[in-house]
């Protein structure tokens, strides 16, 4: 190729629309937890969190100071967490679509650990059964794993429909660096992120996922 026809190509695609805003940009944030949140839930998370810039969509993400794990688990995993329990919170500046498409109205949300179901209604969903499910923060009261139905039940009040609203984990463990970003064959785009684990009030690590933030599923 010449340099001639190189530099075309680079123009092309510098010039390609929306190419550039196809990837968010993730910055770190020494934000309190949100006010929003009741005092309990409030207490179980640290400060600082990740923000997550789409164009004109903005996200601010806080997490848990620490993601208990189970006593009787071996390793440091979604398997080893119970379904319900609180994982972080997230504020949407504006209005923000679940992985479904259903839109999130800007507010404050919890984020809490669920497991889609293996019966035939969803098959297909995702590749993975590991979703964060966001909750309004004023229906979100209990500091303890609330357990499968008791996560839908209140995360249904977000876009009321007979949905949860949920972002996928995908991949549930991730070995990239935190706030890494990537797209995958199909468009959608991961970003990493990380949370301190403890068993038994001791330090256990941490906990590294993917979560998709941009990109539709269907069910």
């Amino acid at each position: 190729m010449t340099r001639r026809s190189t530099l075309i190509v680079l123009l092309a695609l510098l010039l390609a629309p929306g190419l550039s805003a196809q990837q968010p940009v993730v910055t770190a944030h020494n934000n309190v937890p949100p006010a929003e949140l009741e005092d309990p839930i409030e207490a179980l998370m640290a400060t600082g969190g990740q923000q997550v810039a789409f164009a004109d969509k903005t996200l601010q993400f806080s997490w848990v100071k620490s993601l208990p794990l189970r006593s009787d688990s071996n390793e440091v995993s979604w398997s080893s967490i119970d379904e319900g329990t609180l994982v972080g919170a997230v504020r949407l500046i504006a209005n923000f679509p679940d992985i479904r498409g259903n839109t999130m109205k800007a507010g404050v949300y919890t984020l809490r650990y669920g497991i889609q179901p293996a019966d035939g209604n969803h098959v297909g969903v995702s590749p993975y059964r590991e979703f964060l499910l966001l909750s309004p923060a004023a229906a979100d009261k209990s500091v303890g794993a609330l357990g499968h139905d008791g996560t839908i039940a209140i995360s249904r009040q977000t876009i009321g429909t007979t949905h949860p609203a949920s972002w996928s984990l995908d991949p549930p463990l991730s070995s990239e660096a935190p706030a890494s970003i990537s797209t995958d064959d199909v468009g959608f785009v991961h970003v990493v992120f990380e949370v301190p684990v403890s068993r038994d009030g001791k330090d256990a690590g941490t906990l590294k996922f993917g979560l998709i933030l941009k990109g539709q599923i269907q069910s």
